[in-house]
């Protein structure tokens, strides 16, 4: 059950347009990525060998396998028999299976929180490319109010984004040349196609024309992506919401007093490079709970 392919791993802060990539690869004809998994990290005991009976036994009440629609047997026949796997060959078998009961050949993953598990995902999977996209944080704060989860005001936000960010871009770029590769939001969305021939040609894949337009070839995968995306069906051009005209002054700066060292160190703008004395309070209050600089949509605004 070697991999023919290096899989790739989509990762970064929630809200930073990987769903809207990840639909847009699995587009690819040769391409599977299933929605989110999360078990791979979540089922992993840490030991390099499991046992296959337990693994898919506990694989088929996970909640994230379940929304694969994907029939446990299939994954046990791929596991063609064996009692004892490598934990990472188990895994792959599971992937594999999803590829093929889709007619694809190759597979990749997208889970935004894998960002924080990247050395461990280097290690199971050591031809593993990783694919890191980065959002401008107080946009992701603005697009909080579009979903029902996430933190609910700026504060939170901004600690979610800088931790996760900053622990993707540390632990990514020590890789080995070739495993690692940052792409800004901005960037996907103003060159849609020049940076899908990027990421295509990073994974070893050909790129396909279909990749552009993938709402119109993956309709059932956008029913249930847009549960927690409603806007993931719109090219994401057309939906774009800019911190720099939608977020108040107030709320910018508490958001730069917690996470401005990070968006220095992408080269993001920052408004407000000295936070005063009461946006850096109102930043911990945020953090430790307070109802201070609450994320509200534009129509309530």
């Amino acid at each position: 059950m070697a991999e023919q392919h290096p899989p790739f791993f989509i990762v970064g802060s929630a809200r930073s347009g990987t769903t809207f990539l990840r639909l847009a690869m699995n587009a690819n004809p040769d391409i599977a990525v299933p929605p989110e998994s999360r078990f791979i990290t979540e089922l992993h005991e840490g030991r390099d060998e499991v046992e296959v009976d337990p693994f898919l036994e506990r694989l088929a009440r996970h909640e994230r396998f379940e929304a694969w629609e994907l029939p446990i047997e299939t994954v046990r026949q791929r596991l063609g028999g064996h009692q004892r796997l490598s934990y990472a060959s188990a895994v792959s078998a599971v992937y594999e299976a999803y590829a093929v009961s889709r007619g694809k050949s190759r597979w990749g993953d997208k889970t935004p929180r894998y960002v924080t598990n990247i050395p461990q995902l280097a290690r199971l999977f050591p031809e593993a490319r990783f694919i890191h996209l980065i959002r401008d944080g107080r946009d992701v704060a603005l697009s909080y109010a579009d979903v029902p989860f996430g933190p609910k005001n700026v504060a939170k936000a901004a600690e979610l984004w800088a931790n996760r960010v900053a622990t993707g871009i540390r632990d990514g770029r020590v890789l080995e040349r070739g495993r690692y590769l940052e792409i800004r939001y901005v960037d996907l969305i103003q060159d849609n196609e020049g940076e899908l021939r990027d990421i295509c040609a990073f994974v070893g894949a050909a790129f396909s024309a279909a990749m552009l337009d993938p709402a119109e070839t993956q309709k059932g995968a956008l029913a249930r992506a847009d549960k927690y995306n409603p806007h993931v069906k719109e090219h994401p051009i057309r939906r774009v919401r800019s911190w720099k005209t939608d977020m108040p002054p107030e709320h910018i700066e508490i958001f730069e007093a917690v996470a401005g060292d990070v968006l220095s160190e992408l080269g993001f703008e920052r408004q407000f490079p000295t936070p005063s004395a009461s946006a850096r309070l109102k930043a911990k209050a945020g953090i430790a709970g307070a109802p201070v600089a609450k994320i509200r949509s534009l129509a309530k605004a």
